[in-house]
């Protein structure tokens, strides 16, 4: 390997001796090598373009806001760090919101801009502990500006309480009011704006109900949701009624899929069909929390990629059948669960039509700081 080979490996991030990379990336390190050549025929230039092209790596550094919920990410998921560092950009800044759970993302902003409330049940009215919710509320280490309620609220879904009134009364359950769960986000979305990050998205698809305040909160550029691409994929196609095309929107969950909430206001819902996968065994672990290993073998249980990718492309083979019956074709895919980008390449080399996720919105974000390797290395 010539010392241009690693001079583009060094300006990545990548060790020298990996020649795996080589194999995987060798017709992109071709071209930036010819580029290196032409730019910079000077030794003294192709250090000074290194050190250009490292400073605008260090600019591509992400900000995710995780829901207070407690599960280990696959890599794929933009709660993992190495999903964000595999191209050589630096570790990205991942902050959880305190008290925003991922039933308060569900439920969203109010059409007034009100937060949504959200509780933990430590304690059942039967006197037993509730494993799940105490696993989440032990998982954040200082916890602030809740009280414990002893009656249910019975109101609107942003500040109806989540559990049986006896729970209230016999058991202990912690609350965060909305204007807490607002007061929250905006502290988190500073701290990662204080951090320089060049972009900010969420862990969980249903952010995108947040899209709108989080803007406000932030001077970041803020991309809270593979959702928000719709905007402009859907431009990408013809999707007239006569065309029978449509968009496929992948979620882990369609009974709590509020397409009026989710749906950029600029798209047809009549366009898109929503898959929700909660019926099958991939949404049932995502359901579960579990920690989905990469293969069968590896998996201290049943939930791994491997056997997930199987039940994500019949659901989705079912669905592109029946809207062919229909006359229509299926011309992408947006997928909005956060966990579902480890199955892109799967769906891609299935079904050989574009897929969109919560990682190519993070890396469109990226690729208005980051090194280009198409651009001139003179800077």
């Amino acid at each position: 390997m010539d010392r241009l080979q690693n001079i583009w490996k060094s300006a990545r991030g990548i060790p020298s001796d990996d020649n795996t990379v080589e194999v995987l990336f060798d017709k992109q390190i071709e071209e930036n090598k010819q580029n290196l050549t032409n730019d910079c025929p000077s030794h003294d230039k192709k250090n000074e373009v290194i050190n250009n092209v490292k400073t605008l790596q260090k600019r591509t550094k992400y900000g995710i806001l995780r829901c207070d919920y407690e599960y280990i990410p696959t890599r794929g998921d933009p709660g993992e760090p190495k999903t964000l560092t595999d191209d050589g950009s630096p570790d990205p800044i991942i902050l959880k919101v305190e008290g925003w759970t991922f039933e308060a993302a569900q439920r969203g902003v109010s059409d007034e801009g009100q937060y949504p409330a959200s509780e933990f049940r430590l304690t059942k009215a039967d006197g037993t502990a509730d494993t799940y919710w105490t696993k989440l509320w032990n998982a954040h280490e200082k916890r602030e500006g809740y009280v414990q309620v002893h009656e249910k609220v019975l109101k609107n879904k942003y500040v109806q309480g989540y559990f049986e009134q006896e729970d209230y009364i016999k058991g202990v359950v912690y609350r965060y009011e909305p204007e807490v769960i607002e007061r929250k986000m905006k502290e988190t979305v500073k701290a990662l704006d204080t951090e320089d990050v060049c972009g900010i998205t969420a862990d969980v698809g249903y952010s995108q109900a947040f899209q709108s305040s989080v803007t406000k909160m932030a001077s970041s550029p803020v991309l809270l949701s593979s959702l928000q691409q719709l905007s402009l994929v859907c431009k990408l196609f013809d999707l007239s009624p006569e065309s029978g095309n449509k968009i496929i929107i992948m979620t882990a969950n369609g009974k709590s899929f509020d397409a009026k909430k989710l749906i950029p206001s600029d798209v047809s819902l009549d366009s898109l069909k929503i898959i929700g996968m909660e019926e099958n065994k991939f949404g049932e672990w995502v359901a579960e929390g579990r920690s989905f290993s990469r293969f069968k073998n590896d998996a201290d249980d049943e939930a791994s990629v491997e056997a997930a990718l199987e039940y994500v492309c019949d659901k989705c083979e079912q669905v592109m059948s029946q809207i062919k019956s229909e006359g229509g074709t299926v011309v992408c895919i947006v997928q909005e669960c956060a966990e579902l980008p480890a199955y892109t390449n799967g769906l891609r080399k299935r079904f050989v039509i574009p897929v969109y996720d919560t990682l190519t919105a993070i890396n469109f974000v990226r690729m208005g700081q980051g090194f280009s390797g198409h651009s001139s290395f003179i800077m």
